[in-house]
């Protein structure tokens, strides 16, 4: 798959990550590039992502099938250390 940045300097969130010969809807947009980097190479390496902005966008990114095969690491909990309160 070849996704491709883009920069609109007059929008609001000007860095638009696109899904090259894709369907309209697939595509995302970020406030920086990096961000956009950052989800590309989240999408490369088949990882799920944690933070909402890169989970929304790779919804729109991928389809369905490609989504749900993403590689979920589950968390560590270290059971002896118990609950952290605040």
């Amino acid at each position: 798959m070849k996704l491709s940045i883009i920069h609109y300097p007059k929008m609001n969130r000007q860095w638009l990550l696109k899904r090259e010969h894709g369907e309209y809807e697939q595509h995302a947009h970020f406030f920086t590039k990096k961000e956009a980097l950052q989800c590309r190479k989240l999408i490369d390496a088949n990882r799920y992502p944690r933070q909402k902005k890169y989970l929304i966008a790779m919804q729109r990114l991928l389809t369905g099938d490609e989504f749900r095969q993403l590689n979920r690491k589950p968390r560590y909990i270290n059971i002896n250390k118990g609950i952290k309160r605040a």
